[in-house]
């Protein structure tokens, strides 16, 4: 199952930074992620599909909990495109599946090869920046739609693999905030 999922500038992302970002992008969001939850039978069928990133497919056992697993797929102001592994009763918050209260749900329905393309997908962007000029500059797209880029910010990202999946096909992922988006996958 695949989530994309809002967060709240409250929690861990309670900082003037994202209450700016989420009152300039006229919203309640400031940030927004990827999060699969695979039973482990999922996750292994996922693992023995893709190559490579073999400290997430050695790891993801210690983070199974109810038969579940979560895996996130996110890039902050200042990071590279990651993934984080998320337990619901984690120390840390960061690596903690976020709650209602701290954020938004949208289940995104895809069919299971859709559901591997789009996970290779974001396992072959690992790494990339972090969109800074993109992400200021939103509102005026300088670059063109592309179903790629060399760097990316949160919404950007999840538009470009949801194009990956023949989704959101007349959407310009560079003018996509999260709250544009959180609008245009509840329309």
């Amino acid at each position: 199952m695949l989530n994309a999922v809002f967060a709240r500038p409250i929690g861990i992302f309670d900082n003037w930074f994202n209450k700016v970002v989420s009152y300039l992008t006229l919203g309640d969001y400031c940030h927004s992620e990827f999060v699969f939850s695979w039973t482990e039978e999922e996750a292994e069928t996922f693992f023995q599909q893709i190559e490579g990133h073999d400290k997430l497919k050695n790891n993801y056992k210690r983070y199974l909990e109810d038969g579940m697993v979560h895996v996130c797929f996110y890039i902050l102001w200042g990071d590279v495109l990651s993934y984080r592994l998320l337990k619901h009763q984690h120390n840390n918050p960061f690596y903690r599946v976020l709650d209602e209260t701290s954020a938004a749900s949208v289940p995104i329905t895809l069919s299971p090869a859709n559901e591997i393309k789009l996970g290779n997908f974001l396992l072959a962007q690992c790494g990339k920046p972090y969109d800074y000029a993109g992400a200021l500059l939103y509102a005026i797209p300088l670059r063109r739609s592309s179903t790629e880029y060399p760097q990316y910010y949160c919404s950007e990202l999840m538009v470009c693999a949801l194009q990956q999946c023949r989704m959101l096909q007349n959407v310009n992922p560079s003018a996509v905030t999260p709250n544009k988006l959180y609008k245009l996958l509840t329309v």
